[in-house]
């Protein structure tokens, strides 16, 4: 297969397109061919190419391929014209090659760099102009941001509020000492509390994993493998373009053969012991409650394998708006607070708009207690 296809180049001084990469003036004007990038016609530099696709680009013979010098065309510094590596003088102007410097890619890479150094300067200049917007923008977001979070961390403070009730509940748990029944692979001789063994005996306690035997087992496995060529054109720098050969590989699975242990469940035995225990178990309540001040705790009457447990106590008011015909509400606070509370009180309360506990508070603003509201 053909190693090399003909490239073109446009005149960059009338726009003559499509012209040969073998033809060094330009058909139309006649100019020396110039400062020129060569290109391959429906081809984009770095497609990838099958191998069927290449019969579309005109295709060189090994006889027009050996016309044609291996290395890159050398630009005149005299008259910007380009010459073939095997011309020692150039076919414009006939300055010698000694007295230039530059072959066709070190030209290329200098013309690129110039452009992309113009393209920047140009983007530089549209984010000079607008690079004002984004910051008025990104303020204006700031502030709005700030505004929201000092709303929400603020307070609101109810002023109008009047108390109308008073309530309190005590309760004390009672406990008793019950039997209960169970069952463990040893005796609880540390648990803390009374038991006495009922039965003992032998039973299955779990299995226990034996080895008994290997068994080959096919294990799958991927490889790499090739599967065909792509190609893509690459530039010579003298009109004419290579064919590069890029191997792809395909994914192949193999499959080997291991060894795997296999193992057998065999039953474990144990004494298992079952017995009755003795704990002291919530049981029932006593409760009390009142809407003054006298709270006190309730008399409690206890039978046999009876003690008293747990206490706890709850004080409420409620206050209602004067101004606003709103529900009453109802707070809970701590028993020395509700104590200087009275019904026809007039009190402040505040609350965080972000939900927060509310608070009683002085006519200066200073918290009193924190405060529980009920729903």
């Amino acid at each position: 297969m053909p190693d090399l296809v003909m490239g073109y180049w446009d005149c960059p001084y009338c726009g003559n397109k499509g012209n040969r990469g073998d033809v060094t003036n330009c058909p139309s004007c006649g100019r020396a061919r110039g400062d020129v990038k060569f290109y391959v016609k429906d081809y984009n530099e770095g497609d990838s190419l099958q191998e069927n696709e290449l019969q579309h680009f005109e295709q060189l013979s090994d006889e027009q391929a050996a016309s044609f010098s291996k290395n890159p065309d050398w630009y005149c510094s005299f008259c910007n014209s380009l010459n073939s590596d095997n011309a020692e003088f150039c076919g414009n102007c006939g300055a010698s090659r000694a007295d230039s410097e530059a072959n066709y890619f070190e030209m290329l890479k200098k013309r690129q760099e110039q452009e992309a150094a113009e393209a920047a300067a140009q983007s530089q200049g549209s984010k000079k102009k607008s690079s004002r917007r984004p910051l008025v923008i990104f303020a204006c977001i700031l502030l709005a941001l700030i505004g929201i979070f000092m709303w929400f961390n603020g307070s609101k403070t109810a002023g109008d509020l009047k108390v109308t009730g008073l309530s309190w509940v005590r309760n004390i748990n009672v406990e008793e000492y019950k039997m209960f029944s169970g069952s463990d692979w040893s005796e609880p001789k540390d648990r803390g509390f009374e038991y006495t063994v009922t039965d003992k005996r032998k039973e299955l306690s779990g299995y226990k994993q034996v080895y008994d035997h290997d068994e080959q087992v096919d294990v799958p496995r991927t490889r790499q493998v090739y599967d065909h060529d792509e190609y893509t054109l690459e530039d010579n720098g003298n009109g004419t373009f290579s064919k590069v050969a890029h191997p792809v590989y395909r994914t192949e699975t193999y499959y080997v053969k291991e060894s795997r242990p296999v193992y057998r469940q065999v039953p474990q035995y144990a004494i298992k012991y079952y017995f009755d225990y003795w704990q002291w178990t919530p049981s029932r309540d006593v409760t009390v409650s009142g809407e003054d001040h006298n709270a006190e705790w309730p008399e409690v009457e206890l039978a046999e394998k009876e003690r008293e447990g747990k206490r706890s106590e709850v004080y409420r008011f409620t206050v209602e708006h004067q101004q606003k015909q709103q529900a009453p509400i109802t707070y809970r606070v701590a028993e020395s607070t509700w104590r200087d509370i009275n019904v026809g009180d007039a009190v402040l309360i505040t609350e965080k708009r972000t939900g927060a506990n509310p608070c009683l508070v002085d006519d200066k603003g200073n918290k009193i207690a924190d405060l529980v509201k009920e729903k």
